[in-house]
């Protein structure tokens, strides 16, 4: 039997979402937690995508998007949560946007070597 791991819960379900249109589902709101997660582990990229209303700073929901879709691109792979939140790095999150596939830095024990087939 496999494991798997139990989703990340919300909080509140019932009163989560106090924004206009349609709510998210749940496990939309999830990988929202999560991305807000993974952001708030680096203050740098957090301050370069703040956005200041009055006399208060909120964070540009484009940093959110695109630790999405970093943190997407990882489910897909297989990775875990608690990898994913351990590994991820303010460079794979503002590249997520980009096309190209993120691929993790390469071993440095076969340098050198040729490829076998």
């Amino acid at each position: 039997m496999i494991e798997t791991e139990p989703p990340v819960q919300a909080e509140n379900d019932e009163n989560d979402w106090d924004g206009q249109g349609e709510a998210p589902d749940r496990s939309a709101m999830d990988i929202i937690r999560l991305a807000h997660r993974a952001v708030d582990k680096f203050p740098d990229l957090t301050k370069r995508y703040q956005k200041f209303i009055g006399a208060g700073a909120v964070l540009s929901s484009a940093v959110i998007v695109l630790a999405t879709i970093a943190i997407n691109k990882r489910l897909k792979d297989g990775d875990s949560i608690d990898k994913i939140l351990a590994e991820i790095t303010p460079e794979e999150i503002e590249s997520a946007g980009k096309r190209s596939k993120w691929k993790p830095a390469k071993k440095e024990a076969n340098k050198g070597e040729r490829p076998q087939h």
